[in-house]
């Protein structure tokens, strides 16, 4: 029998002597495997945790989520701080980013809120602003995303239908 190190060979017995010994992981330096970064050029930066099942969902035909729906649940996702804050862009200044109309990035907001994809976090006069739910995508520490969605509803897809307004009948 080779007189190899046992614990490389992960035995726990010497078989020549009949001794146990003590498993050891990582005895030697050179068996300790460096923490190695994923290189994300040419892009690099902060990356958002984001459930494929959700994102598989939000693209389906039934949906009830269109394209420009989708734009603006990414538009948050990738220009929100860490965490769980606020995006604080106006509707006008989204708009022109995206090419919209504020009374139309409004509406899209107010579906995505409905179904649960954005959060209201905070609202100044008649501005409010919303947050990316931590159940649908978080950019953070897996601990602080456990702490997130402690309150954080369940997404909804599909999206709920809008809340039909009554027309007021001339008197």
């Amino acid at each position: 029998m080779s007189g190899g190190n046992p614990v490389r060979r992960g035995k726990a017995v010497n078989t020549e002597t009949g001794e146990l010994v003590q498993m050891s992981f990582f005895e030697d330096e050179t068996l300790q495997r460096a923490r190695v970064r994923y290189d994300w050029t040419p892009h690099p930066g902060r990356h958002v945790n984001v459930p494929k099942v959700l994102l598989a969902k939000l693209y389906a035909k039934d949906s009830g989520y269109t394209a420009k729906h989708r734009d603006l649940f990414f538009f948050y996702l990738a220009h929100s701080p860490d965490g769980a804050q606020p995006l604080r862009l106006t509707y006008k200044e989204i708009g022109e980013i995206l090419g919209g109309r504020p009374a139309t990035i409004s509406t899209l907001l107010s579906t995505l809120h409905a179904g649960g994809l954005l959060l209201e976090a905070e609202k100044i006069g008649r501005m409010t602003f919303y947050r990316v739910n931590p159940r649908a995508g978080f950019d953070g520490p897996a601990a602080n995303q456990v702490e997130a969605v402690k309150d954080a509803r369940l997404p909804v897809v599909p999206a709920p239908t809008a809340p039909v307004q009554k027309k007021k009948e001339a008197s």
